[in-house]
């Protein structure tokens, strides 16, 4: 062949591949990638219902030189047009309101085991999910609030693999796609706004409207539509509108640091670190680590993972940032065990730092069912290191301890048990303060200042509240003071009875208990020495 003839067919061949890959898809078009000696009439003998169909696909695909197909370019084929053998989407999984819309139009439930063909849509309700299951092992989750569409999921013919293309009208799916077999496999997931096509990979995508989101998580995506396509790798995201080219492809967030979770307390709060760029959280727990049965899938600012219930057991939390433009990030998953059951009861008596001065108080708490049991634990630390009371042998709902407790802070909690939930956690503990007893008073002491009353130092850094007052109750005291100093001096006291009474404070002003209430009398003073006392005496003389 002549350098002219050469460079005239390698500008054929050329032009012929710009063509192919300028040709946008349809709905129903199946887009091959041409391989090395591919040409139009070997293509129908495998694929296509029969060999009159090698002119339409040269028309179809305007192609100027058959027998020079560029590697790598599109072929468009109509779906109509290929040799297809259907295989049943299967539905693997359901968790809450998943409603089923046959080809007919009709709605029910969706049930474990139907099998969706095309045409067959499903609905996701505000906490409802569900898993199909293909022929290939590829799976697909539905998350809450969606609807998904099985628009073609078939064999092709002679091995070259299978066709699946799904419908998301609204909503977000996760995709785990096997890699697909033969030259021509091919899985699709359509929005109103784009494409997201794969060999074999693991992605996400999101349809709002007229808005479409594609985060790849292993291997790659071609994202786009007809005005325009990016190859989304590993860790990367696109998005795309009606109309509007697909965005290049941006690096997702990294993972948040998630420990392993444990839960035994209702509602379940537990905060892990935040992500530097995330402006909110996605937070997922299943019960299963494919995340089938989606059980909580929780949006929003904090940095934690929150529910209101769950029942005791173990379950699988996956968690992600979320940037200011709605990707989401790499997934971080642990393990949370909620045992947070039967629940404590409430504690009734003493109340939250309540002042108690009875030494031997009594203790009370709510009793849930007729066959309840409980541990009682006291102590004077709130890590209960070294309990002064451990009783797991309480029928009734109330103690009162068999010794007297010491002066001080004391913290108590409640385990319930019963025959159907076995033992339940601690409750919160609470805590009570038994004051100090007043200070011991000691005998007055008479002097030319006035009358000194003492009592005992009841330690370092304590003040004291005195009071004085001509009855017992104290209703209206003459003296009601307060000392750093275990003395008071009582000057020009008149005569007659007082009563007294001292109590200490700690230093963050919790007071003691008032001592006895002690007695004083004051006498009347002595009579003063008059000179006309002596004049009986005069009449003696």
């Amino acid at each position: 062949m002549s350098p002219e003839r050469s460079a005239a067919a390698s500008s054929r061949a050329l032009a012929c591949c710009l063509l192919l890959a300028a040709l946008p898809a349809v709905a129903a078009d199946f887009a091959y990638e041409i391989r090395a000696g591919d040409n139009p009439w070997n293509l129908t003998q495998r694929y296509l219902k029969d060999l009159s169909y090698w002119p339409r696909i040269q028309q179809y695909n305007r192609i100027a030189e058959p027998r020079r197909l560029q590697p790598g370019a599109r072929l468009l084929i109509p779906e109509q047009w290929l040799r297809l053998q259907t295989r049943e989407v299967r539905i693997d999984a359901v968790h809450g309101e998943v409603a089923l819309t046959g080809a007919d139009g009709q709605h029910r439930p969706a049930r474990v085991g139907d099998l969706l063909t095309p045409g067959m849509r499903l609905a996701t309700g505000e906490v409802g999910s569900a898993a199909l299951a293909f022929a290939d092992g590829s799976r697909v989750q539905l998350r809450p609030r969606s609807e998904l569409g099985v628009q073609q999921s078939a064999d092709f013919a002679a091995g070259a693999g299978s066709w699946v293309r799904l419908e998301l009208l609204r909503g977000a799916v996760d995709s785990l796609v096997a890699p697909r077999s033969g030259p021509a496999g091919r899985f699709e997931i359509q929005t109103p706004a784009a494409v997201a096509a794969v060999r074999g990979t693991r992605f996400r995508v999101h349809a709002d409207g007229d808005a479409a989101r594609n985060e790849t998580l292993e291997g790659r995506v071609a994202f786009g539509n007809a005005a325009g396509e990016q190859s989304v790798t590993a860790g990367q995201g696109s998005s795309a509108r009606t109309g509007v080219a697909a965005t290049p492809p941006r690096a997702l967030l990294p993972p948040p640091a998630l420990p392993a979770l444990f839960a035994d307390r209702l509602p379940i709060n537990r905060p892990f670190p935040p992500l530097d760029g995330a402006t909110a959280y996605r937070v997922q727990i299943a019960g299963d680590v494919s995340f089938d049965t989606v059980l909580i899938d929780a949006f929003g600012p904090a940095a934690a993972v929150r529910t209101a219930d769950l029942p005791d057991g173990a379950y699988r939390v996956r968690v992600r940032g979320v940037d200011g433009d709605g990707f989401g990030g790499l997934d971080a998953e642990a393990v949370l065990t909620v045992d947070a059951r039967p629940e404590p009861p409430v504690l009734v008596e003493p109340g939250p730092d309540a002042r108690v001065s009875d030494a031997q108080p009594a203790l009370r708490w709510s009793r849930a069912r007729a066959d309840e049991r409980w541990r009682l634990q006291i102590a004077s630390d709130a890590t209960f290191s070294g309990p002064l009371v451990d009783r797991d042998d309480l029928s009734e709902p109330s103690f009162r301890p068999d010794a007297p407790l010491p002066p001080g802070t004391w913290f108590w909690r409640i385990a319930s048990r019963n025959p159907d939930e076995g033992v339940g956690p601690f409750s919160d503990a609470q805590s009570f303060r038994r004051p100090p007893p007043g200070p011991a008073m000691e005998a007055p002491q008479s002097g030319p200042d006035g009358l000194t009353l003492r009592w005992r130092d009841a330690g370092p850094g304590l003040s004291y509240q005195i009071q004085i007052a001509r009855t017992p109750d104290f209703a209206a005291p003459e003296v009601d003071a307060r000392t750093d100093s275990p003395s008071w001096l009582m000057k020009d006291a008149q005569p007659g009875v007082w009563h007294l009474r001292v109590r200490s404070f700690a230093p963050d002003g919790f007071e003691g208990d008032w001592a006895p209430t002690q007695a004083v009398t004051v006498p009347e003073p002595a009579p003063a020495f008059r000179p006309w006392w002596l004049l009986p005496l005069l009449w003696l003389i």
